[in-house]
């Protein structure tokens, strides 16, 4: 049999119906061949494993995205002026500068739209922040500095009074705190140590007189206490290790 022939009969051979119909899923076989595809159909979850009959797969329900909580608008100076447009948020807003970063005041309000809280960012750093009562009134302002409380913090009473300062050092209590009444004389000072724990506390009555002095050890127990009694000799007295109330 010469190389020509031998090349033509396996022509014929792969040419045959019945080598066509053996080769499923490689293209061979007539269309349509159920004998020829139905291994296929069987693997497939689309087709209900007879022939090739399809089966429509059942609808996926997708529910629609949530609408955006904030609208926000392009500053002139770069970044985005962001408002927020969620119920019982509407008033609350907060900036950002062309990196992305906090930048410019920050507020937050109450369901009923009133200012909660207004907070100053400078390129990504809290700044001061403020609180507010519901009725609009201040109840304390907190500078801050590279991200921590750095300053006097102020706290006020519901009336508008001042209730006490407090310094704090890099996020520790520091310097002094002064407590006040609603006449705004001091009732108490306590002097705060570099590592954040009392030193000392001072009472006052209310014509500005010291009525007592209570010291503090290094684990912020109480060490002595000193009774003041107007026009008379001061009076101390050693207290057992408490901690400071």
């Amino acid at each position: 049999m010469t190389k020509q022939t031998t090349i033509l009969t396996l022509m014929l051979v792969l040419a045959s119906p019945a080598a066509l119909a053996c080769t499923p899923g490689v293209g061979g076989g007539p269309a349509g061949d159920p004998q020829c595809m139905y291994p296929i159909f069987q693997q497939n979850s689309l087709y209900n494993n007879s022939n090739n009959t399809y089966v429509e797969p059942a609808p996926v329900y997708r529910p629609p995205p949530p609408p955006p909580t904030h609208n926000c608008t392009a500053r002139a100076e770069g970044g985005k002026l962001c408002a927020d447009t969620r119920p019982g948020h509407i008033g609350s807003s907060f900036s950002t500068n062309a990196a992305g970063d906090f930048d410019g005041p920050m507020a937050e309000t109450y369901p009923d739209g009133t200012l909660k809280s207004i907070t100053n960012y400078h390129n990504g750093e809290v700044g001061e922040s403020t609180l507010f009562y519901p009725d609009g009134t201040i109840e304390s302002v907190t500078p801050h500095q590279n991200g921590e409380m750095h300053g006097t913090v102020k706290h006020y009473r519901e009336n508008g009074t001042l209730e006490y300062d407090i310094t704090f050092c890099n996020g520790e209590t520091c310097g002094e705190q002064h407590n006040y009444d609603e006449q705004g004389n001091i009732v108490k000072i306590i002097r705060w140590g570099a590592n954040g724990d009392a030193e000392e506390r001072r009472d006052y009555d209310k014509q500005g007189n010291i009525v007592k002095i209570t010291r503090f050890n290094a684990n912020g127990d109480v060490e002595s206490v000193q009774e003041i009694t107007p026009g008379s000799q001061a009076r101390a007295t050693a207290k057992k290790s408490r901690r400071k109330s």
